[in-house]
C-alpha cells in the first residue's frame, strides 16, 4: 500500500513538474519533423538571444533546446537546406516547431503569441512574389510597430535582402521606435542602417581578419591596384560557379603574360570546416575568409553586402563595380 501511495506522489510530481514547463528565466523550444530521423541544425541571433553559432541536435526526428533568457529576443534556427526560421524568444516561455521534413515551408511554430502571428504571416506568404511579399511585411509592422515579428521582417525583407530597400527602412523604424522601449532591439536596427553597403566609388574601409589558413589578412592590401572580393558560400552553387570560373580567367590571364588583380574571397558558412572542404586544393589560389559568424562577420558588416554571392571590383581600393552578373565580372578583369 505504501509503495503504491509513494508511486502516485511520484507520478504527481513529474506531472506537476511538466505542467510547470521552462522557468521564469529561461527560454525552451521542442521540435518534431517528420520524415527525418538525424540531423543538425545551425542556430544564430540578429539581436543577442544568443552569443555566436550554436547547433541543433535532431534525433530520430526529434529534439529540444533551451537557452538563458531575461528578455525577449530572436533566434534563427538554419535548417539544412538553409531555409532561415526566426523563432521569437520570452523569459518563461516555451514553444513547438512542428514540420514535414518534405514540405518544410509548411513549418508551425506555436506556443507564443508572436510565434504564432510569424507562422500565419509566413503561410499567407508562401504565395506571394518577394514583392508581394515585401508590401505584406510593411502592412504588418505598420499594423504591429511594437511586436518583434515586426523587427525580424523589417530585417529580412528591407535590410538582409538582395535589394536593399534603406530609405522605407528607415521610415518604418521612426515609427517602431514611437511605439517601442528605446531599450529594444529596434535599435539595434538603426545601428544596422548606419553601415550602408558600398556603393561605386566608396572607399574599402579597414578591417583586418585570418584566412582559412590561418594567415593575418588586412584591407590594406587591397588598397592598391585592382582587386575582386567575392562573397560565397558552401550551400550557393551559384557562388561556387563564380569562383571557378574567376579562377580560370586569371590563370588564363597569367599565361597570356597579363596582370592579374588580387582576389580575396569572403564564405559566409558557419563552418569554417565546410569552407575549407569547398575550397579544396585551391585554397592557395587566394585567401578566403571564414569566421563562422555567417551575416555578423566583421567583414560582411564593413562591406555591407546582403546577398549571396555577391561580388566588388575595387580601383586602388574604391568600389569601380559591384553586384555584377558572371559574365560581367569576368570581362571587368581585364578592363
Amino acid at each position: 500500500m505504501r509503495t503504491r501511495i509513494w508511486s502516485l506522489l511520484a507520478s504527481s510530481l513529474l506531472v506537476f513538474l511538466a505542467s510547470c514547463g521552462t522557468d521564469s528565466h529561461h527560454f525552451g523550444l521542442e521540435g518534431h519533423f517528420l520524415k527525418m530521423n538525424q540531423g543538425e541544425f545551425y542556430v544564430y541571433s540578429p539581436d543577442g538571444a544568443i552569443t555566436g553559432i550554436d547547433t541543433i541536435k535532431v534525433q530520430g526526428g526529434r529534439f529540444a533546446y533551451e537557452i538563458p533568457c531575461e528578455s525577449e529576443g530572436t533566434i534563427v534556427i538554419v535548417l539544412p537546406n538553409y531555409t532561415e526560421i526566426p523563432v521569437f524568444a520570452e523569459p518563461g516561455k516555451s514553444v513547438d516547431m512542428t514540420a514535414d521534413a518534405s514540405h518544410i515551408k509548411d513549418i508551425e511554430v506555436t506556443g507564443t503569441d508572436a510565434n504564432e502571428k510569424m507562422t500565419a504571416w509566413r503561410k499567407n506568404a508562401l504565395s506571394q512574389s518577394p514583392e508581394g511579399q515585401k508590401k505584406q511585411a510593411e502592412q504588418f509592422i505598420c499594423e504591429n510597430p511594437s511586436s518583434i515579428v515586426s523587427r525580424w521582417l523589417l530585417r529580412k525583407h528591407f535590410i538582409v535582402t538582395a535589394k536593399p530597400d534603406l530609405k522605407k527602412a528607415k521610415e518604418l523604424v521612426k515609427l517602431m521606435e514611437k511605439k517601442t522601449d528605446k531599450e529594444s532591439s529596434v535599435l539595434r536596427l538603426v545601428v544596422g542602417l548606419e553601415n550602408v553597403p558600398l556603393q561605386v566609388g566608396d572607399l574599402l574601409p579597414a578591417f583586418t581578419a585570418k584566412d582559412v589558413m590561418g594567415n593575418n589578412v588586412l584591407a590594406s592590401q587591397y588598397r592598391v591596384g585592382k582587386a575582386v572580393l567575392l562573397v560565397w558560400s558552401s550551400w550557393d552553387y551559384e557562388g561556387q560557379s563564380i569562383s571557378r570560373r574567376v579562377r580560370q580567367k586569371i590563370n588564363d590571364m597569367k599565361s597570356q603574360g597579363k596582370q592579374v588583380p588580387k582576389v580575396l574571397g569572403v564564405c559566409i558558412d558557419a563552418s569554417v570546416v565546410d569552407a575549407k572542404r569547398s575550397i579544396g586544393s585551391d585554397s592557395t589560389a587566394w585567401s578566403t575568409i571564414c569566421d563562422g559568424l555567417m551575416w555578423d562577420s566583421p567583414v560582411i558588416k564593413v562591406i555591407g553586402s546582403t546577398k549571396v554571392p555577391d561580388n566588388f571590383i575595387f580601383e586602388n581600393g574604391k568600389v569601380k563595380a559591384c553586384h555584377l552578373a558572371t559574365e560581367e565580372l569576368l570581362k571587368q578583369l581585364e578592363v
